[in-house]
């Protein structure tokens, strides 16, 4: 059940910084580790014990943090109708008749007692869309899946949860590991999947050993295997472990580290759901998604899309960094006004006052406090010149220099890059120097310019792009602050 990438060639191996594992000893230096460190006015760790970055363990909520720290956020809920946190502001699941004693598998009784189209068309018809950033109908592409006449499909969680900042499927994967694989199991059945692939990043040693134990019991329980719940339908299922990329949170990226490859970014089309994973039809969907599916079936689409506004219907799962009153991950429902999630869920800042907010995480824009009136759905946030991303939301203080932030955020994406596109590779690690205080660079605006414009233009992905998003924020947004780096 345990699927463990063994191909070790060099070429493989000089790719990833935790090919052994999570270090029992390492500082984070993520963003919201960043920002932390910065208010505190305490220096941030550079390395960790392999001399290489760690950029977030999932612990943003008590950050500055370390692999030693231990703890759990505040989980709660702000929805009208909670789908997502109201068992888990109970207790995680410890066991599988934990769970179906709790209405746990009764979604996907339910979607086997229904033909796979229709299975389908609930999701559609819900709304639901890819919680993983780019908001793409999860219903669209199960369908463009299940079109694909192929011997052979897939089925992939992306547990690869890299945005610093956010830490919310790594709640979801720890909490209530049975759910996400009877989500597994039900896309597999609408969508003709005999296999699974369960993508779960090193920094989440704890994620992975509640989902393997989770998967074991599903299968001597008859959820997974040859006869699931005696219907007939095979879904066999594989737990990955990452070996610390943030690529691999990209889906082209993550397919190739799952085939032992090394995980660069492909170009598209053709897409996953046409050439996935060993060049077969492929759902990729990120844990959030997945976490979703049951509750919809459960209660059928008409009640989920009930919730939400204008195209983004649901809920929204939000994890706030440290630097907030009430760090935590909250369920909160489209189309509340972000200055309701910072100041009233959130409770403003522990000292002073919010500078800015990266909505998304790093790779995205930077909102201030004059839009805040901005509404939680994708378009609007998008029309402020942000994203939505994960919904890893990092305040910063005044502590925190933009010139500063810029060089932590392209260094992030300078050590994180794949390398294969150009853009990003020099853009990436140009603006690193550029911001770095010690590098000795020339400080040259009109090349700041271009390396941003080439970001936005040419990079394959969303690292490169998400780079140039957050540029062009901080120099629209604190025009001063980036210009006076150059004068």
């Amino acid at each position: 059940m345990m699927h463990l990438q063994t191909r070790s060639s060099e070429e493989i191996r000089s790719f990833y910084t935790l090919n052994d594992g999570l270090p029992q000893k390492a500082e984070c230096s993520g963003t919201a580790c960043f920002v932390a460190s910065k208010s505190m006015g305490i220096p941030l760790p550079h390395k960790g014990s392999g001399h290489e970055r760690i950029y977030c363990l999932g612990k943003c909520f008590s950050a500055p943090a370390s692999t030693e720290d231990s703890g759990v956020p505040r989980i709660a809920n702000f929805s009208r109708k909670s789908v997502l946190v109201e068992p888990l502001m109970k207790h995680p699941y410890e066991s599988l008749d934990q769970y179906t004693s709790e209405s746990g598998m009764s979604g996907l009784k339910v979607a086997l007692s229904m033909d796979q189209d229709s299975v389908i068309s609930e999701v559609e018809k819900s709304g639901l869309r890819g919680r993983g950033g780019a908001g793409f109908p999860t219903g669209i592409k199960w369908r463009s899946v299940a079109k694909e006449k192929a011997g052979k499909k897939y089925v992939v969680m992306n547990g690869d949860e890299g945005d610093p900042g956010s830490y919310i499927d790594r709640f979801l994967m720890e909490y209530n590991p049975y759910a996400l694989i009877e989500s597994m199991i039900i896309c597999g059945y609408a969508v003709g999947a005999s296999v699974g692939y369960a993508y779960i990043r090193a920094e989440y040693p704890e994620a992975i050993r509640k989902f393997v134990s989770a998967a074991r019991e599903m299968a001597s329980a008859g959820f997974l295997g040859r006869d699931v719940m005696g219907s007939g339908f095979q879904f066999d299922l594989e737990v990955v472990q990452g070996k610390g990329s943030y690529i691999c949170g990209e889906e082209t990226a993550l397919m190739r580290s799952i085939e032992g490859l090394r995980p660069e970014v492909s170009v598209r089309p053709p897409y996953p759901t046409e050439k996935g994973l060993f060049g077969n039809p492929t759902v990729i969907d990120n844990v959030e998604t997945l976490a979703n599916i049951p509750w919809i079936i459960r209660n059928g689409h008409q009640a989920y899309s009930e919730l939400g506004y204008g195209k983004s219907r649901g809920t929204k799962l939000l994890s706030l960094n440290s630097l907030f009153v009430n760090p935590g991950i909250y369920e909160v429902e489209f189309g509340t006004p972000l200055e309701t999630i910072f100041y009233e869920i959130g409770g403003g800042m522990k000292h002073g006052s919010i500078k800015g907010v990266m909505v998304g995480g790093p790779l995205s824009g930077i909102m201030v406090p004059d839009e805040f009136k901005t509404r939680l759905d994708y378009e609007e946030i998008r029309k402020a010149g942000a994203s939505l991303g994960h919904g890893g939301i990092i305040a910063f203080d005044e502590a925190t220099g933009i010139g500063d932030l810029l060089e932590h955020v392209a260094t992030f994406a300078a050590d994180e890059s794949c390398g294969k596109c150009t853009p990003c590779r020099l853009g990436t690690a140009e603006l690193s120097r550029m911001f770095r205080k010690d590098s000795g660079s020339s400080l040259d605006y009109a090349r700041f310019e271009r390396d941003v414009e080439s970001l936005a233009t040419g990079s394959l992905c969303g690292l490169g792009t998400g780079m140039a998003e957050f540029a062009r924020s901080a120099k629209i947004k604190f025009s001063y602050e980036v210009k006076s780096c150059f004068m």
